[in-house]
C-alpha cells in the first residue's frame, strides 16, 4: 500500500466574496483565510506522513500571483521538505505558466508537470516505485480534451493521473481540459487526481477518480458544495480508501429562519442567539446567511425589516473578536399569508394548475432556460443548486398564492 495526499484548488491570496464592510478584524481574517488552510493541510500532511502529495491545479488565484502568496508557499513546502516528503503538482487555468513573470524558486521536494502531459517517478518509503502522469496550464483556457494524451509507460506498481479539468457537460462548451467520464477507465491509471471543481466528490468510473474540493470555501456561492479540505489516499492493489481532511479556516453557511405567528422583539433575539449558540458548538468560524420568512406576523412589513436588520447588526457586535465567531447576514424577509398548500393542488382551478406545473422537476430548468442559453450570461450565472430550485418554487408559489388571492378577496369585497 502507499499514501498520499491528494489536494486542489488551494486559491492562495483571493479575495473574499460577497461581504463588506467587515470589522477590521475579520477582515483581516478573511483575508488571510486561504494562507490559514493551506498551513492545516500542511500541518495535516506532517502529521499523516504521506509517500508524497499531489496538488492537482490552481495553487495561485492569479498568474501575476502575489509575492506574498508564493512566500507562503515557499515556505510551507520548504517544511514538507525537511519532513522528506515530495510534492508533485500541475497549475491550472487561474496559475497557469506565465513566463513573463516571475516567479520565485520552489525546494527540492517540489515537482512541478510541464505544458505537456509527462510522467515522473517516485520511489516510496516502502520500495513501490509510482508513476505519476499530468500537464500545466499554459494559457487561462484549454479547450481541447487531454486524456488521450495520457499514456502509460514505463513499469511502476502504481500509475496516478493528475488532470486539472471537468466533465464535459454535452451541451455546452468547456475551456477546462474537458474530458468523457466514460474516458477515465481507458488508460487503466490505479487513481486519478482532479482538480478545478470546488465540491468534494467521486465521479461514477471504473477507476477510482476523486475532486477533493478547495481547501477554503470563498463565497456563499459555496455553502451548498459541503467541507472543505483535502483527501488522504491509501491505495493498495486491490483497492483504495479516502479520507476527509478538514482544513478551512472559516466556514460559509445558509439557513433559514421561519415564525408562522405574531412574534416580539424578544422572540426574535432568543430565536437569534439561540441559533448562533448551536451553530458555535460546530467549533468553526463562520459566516451565515439568514433567511427570514413570517406568516401572519402582526406587523408592518417594514417594520419587522427594519428590526431584523438592527437585532442582527447588535449581535454580531459581539463577535469580532472572537476565534469561534459566527457573524450573520441577514438576507432579504419573506412575508406570507395563510394558505393551504396542498388543497390548491389538488384544486382543479388555475391556480392548481399553476402549483401543479411548478412542483414539476423541470420547472426551474424550463423558466430559466432562455437566461442559461443567453452565451454572456451562462459565463457568469451557476446552475441554481437542488436547494436553490427548491427555494425558487416555494417563492414563486408564495407570490403567486398571496397575488391571487388577494385579487380573489377584492372581488367579493
Amino acid at each position: 500500500m502507499i499514501r498520499f495526499i491528494h489536494a486542489a484548488d488551494l486559491h492562495l491570496d483571493r479575495p473574499f466574496d460577497g461581504l463588506t464592510q467587515l470589522p477590521e478584524p475579520l477582515r483581516r481574517r478573511s483575508a488571510e483565510s486561504t494562507f490559514t488552510a493551506f498551513t492545516h493541510l500542511i500541518n495535516a500532511a506532517l502529521h499523516e506522513r504521506p509517500d508524497f502529495m499531489i496538488i492537482a491545479g490552481d495553487i495561485f488565484d492569479n498568474s501575476h500571483r502575489s509575492i506574498k502568496a508564493q512566500r507562503l508557499f515557499v515556505r510551507e513546502m520548504s517544511r514538507l521538505h525537511e519532513a522528506s516528503i515530495p510534492v508533485y503538482l500541475v497549475y491550472g487555468n487561474h496559475d497557469f505558466v506565465n513566463t513573463s513573470w516571475g516567479h520565485l524558486s520552489l525546494p527540492d521536494n517540489v515537482h512541478v508537470f510541464s505544458k505537456t502531459p509527462s510522467v515522473m517517478s517516485q520511489i516510496c518509503s516502502g520500495g513501490q516505485r509510482v508513476n505519476l502522469y499530468g500537464f500545466s496550464y499554459y494559457q487561462r483556457w484549454i479547450k481541447q480534451d487531454m486524456i488521450p494524451y495520457y499514456e502509460k509507460s514505463g513499469n511502476a506498481d502504481y500509475h496516478i493521473a493528475v488532470l486539472h479539468g471537468e466533465p464535459h457537460s454535452g451541451t455546452d462548451e468547456s475551456n477546462y481540459a474537458p474530458f468523457s467520464i466514460s474516458e477515465l477507465g481507458k488508460q487503466e491509471f490505479q487513481y486519478w487526481a482532479l482538480g478545478h471543481i470546488h465540491k468534494r466528490q467521486q465521479l461514477v468510473s471504473s477507476v477510482p477518480a476523486w475532486y477533493p474540493g478547495d481547501i477554503q470555501g470563498l463565497s456563499f456561492k459555496e455553502s451548498e458544495l459541503g467541507p472543505k479540505g483535502a483527501s488522504l489516499v491509501e491505495l493498495a492493489p486491490h483497492g483504495v480508501q479516502v479520507q476527509f481532511l478538514i482544513t478551512s479556516d472559516i466556514e460559509w453557511r445558509c439557513d433559514e429562519f421561519d415564525f408562522s405567528e405574531a412574534v416580539t422583539a424578544g422572540q426574535l433575539e432568543a430565536a437569534i442567539n439561540g441559533f448562533k449558540e448551536r451553530e458555535r458548538r460546530k467549533q468553526a468560524a463562520a459566516f451565515i446567511r439568514l433567511r427570514f420568512s413570517f406568516t401572519d406576523c402582526g406587523v408592518q412589513n417594514s417594520e419587522i425589516e427594519a428590526l431584523v436588520q438592527e437585532l442582527v447588526e447588535a449581535l454580531n457586535e459581539d463577535e469580532k473578536e472572537l476565534k469561534d465567531f459566527i457573524w450573520l447576514v441577514s438576507d432579504a424577509c419573506t412575508f406570507r399569508s395563510r394558505w393551504d398548500k396542498q388543497e390548491i393542488l389538488n384544486s382543479p382551478h388555475f391556480l392548481g394548475d399553476l402549483f401543479r406545473y411548478i412542483e414539476n422537476e423541470q420547472s426551474v430548468k424550463q423558466a430559466t432556460e432562455t437566461l442559461y442559453a443567453h452565451h454572456s450570461a451562462r459565463r457568469y450565472l451557476e446552475r441554481p443548486s437542488k436547494k436553490d430550485k427548491e427555494w425558487i418554487r416555494s417563492k414563486s408559489e408564495q407570490l403567486l398564492a398571496e397575488a391571487l388571492t388577494r385579487i380573489s378577496m377584492d372581488k367579493q369585497e
